[in-house]
């Protein structure tokens, strides 16, 4: 009898992690596990595989407690063998809520996404409180191995790395007609604060691009949409940049940009760079922790730029777009080194470790 896996996210859109879930979600089942997903929101835009419980719309029919005991007892009907949790855990009464009475004796794998250790140990807002008893009960993934070893040093908690893999579906996504008839570099993510795209901004304003009519799209909603549009115009860049809305399938965009620019503050282990790479898409990106040099070779396959250093990544987009021989040279190689993120390769590490150590 096939084992019984939930997948607990936060939702199925807009970000990494989610789509990290979903995937392997179609990963799992493809191998034949009785997946369910858990939505904590109402929010589904990722194509995934098995049993959905949208707990977001759910929630929404209840008051706070009366949907705490369905989502209780939900898990209890389950008996799930092993459940997979993506979420960000950064809510310590809900945290301490769901370890006590929901999965008390659940088998939890913990996956980290974020190189902030807040996200995923909500008591770490709490100086004076230890580690939970029970967060010492669970397995651990990390994404990348630098975020291993900052979970090891913080807290000293081992953890396997598993990388986020690239979908073998996305070599259907291979260059199609331009949606664009310009030349451009795209960023894609949430439009928040931590994501940075106002340096992104400044930068590109600063370097040679915009008088060469390269133009700049940035892919993604979010809160700091208002204040971009207020940098753009500030700037004299309306004619220049693009803010577009989230999709789902953002890979004829980044198959048809010239580069591919991460300006991140902290990461987990950014898929944008592994799906540009797969595309044939230059890429560029601060070496901020974490997952940046763990894909990107410098001047190899890509451009690694000074973490926060906005007057590299100004010379590192001169220098990949407009010297012509250099990024002929880095788009031929940036295939290289993806071997080790297939999903084949990946999927089977995931496999491994629920066959053989749970």
């Amino acid at each position: 009898m096939s084992k019984k896996i939930c997948l607990l996210v936060d939702c199925l859109s807009h970000g990494g992690a989610e789509k990290v879930a979903a995937n392997l979600s179609l990963s799992l089942s493809k191998k034949g596990y009785n997946v369910f997903i858990v939505s904590m929101r109402d929010s589904i835009a990722y194509n995934f595989s098995g049993t959905l419980y949208n707990f977001g719309k759910i929630k929404a029919k209840y008051t706070k407690l009366k949907a705490f005991f369905e989502f209780k007892n939900f898990f209890a009907q389950q008996s799930f063998d092993v459940i997979i949790d993506h979420r960000v855990r950064n809510v310590y009464l809900k945290e301490v809520l769901f370890s006590k009475y929901v999965f008390r004796k659940e088998r939890i794998i913990y996956c980290l996404h974020n190189y902030n250790l807040f996200y995923s140990f909500s008591f770490l807002k709490v100086p004076f409180l230890a580690l939970f008893p029970h967060v010492k009960r669970r397995r651990f993934i990390s994404v990348c191995k630098e975020i291993q070893r900052h979970l090891n040093k913080r807290l000293s908690i081992k953890s396997r790395v598993i990388y986020n893999f690239i979908s073998s579906n996305i070599d259907s996504f291979k260059p199609q007609k331009p949606s664009f008839d310009k030349t451009y570099i795209i960023g894609v993510g949430r439009l928040t604060k931590v994501k940075q795209f106002d340096e992104l901004l400044k930068s590109y304003n600063s370097s040679k691009l915009p008088e060469n009519n390269i133009e700049l799209i940035i892919l993604g909603d979010g809160e700091e949409r208002i204040a971009l549009e207020a940098l753009i115009n500030k700037l004299n860049l309306s004619n220049l940049v693009k803010l577009i809305p989230f999709t789902n399938n953002p890979y004829n965009l980044i198959s048809n940009a010239k580069a591919l620019v991460l300006s991140s503050k902290v990461e987990g282990f950014p898929m944008v760079l592994l799906e540009a790479l797969s595309l044939n898409t230059p890429v560029v990106s601060y070496n901020c922790k974490s997952g940046p040099n763990e894909i990107i070779r410098h001047n190899e396959n890509g451009l690694l730029v000074e973490n926060q250093n906005q007057l590299e990544l100004t010379m590192a987009l001169n220098k990949l777009i407009l010297d012509q021989d250099f990024y002929k040279a880095i788009k031929k190689n940036t295939q290289i080194g993806l071997e080790k993120f297939s999903e084949v390769h990946i999927s089977q590490q995931w496999f491994s470790l629920l066959e053989n150590q749970i």
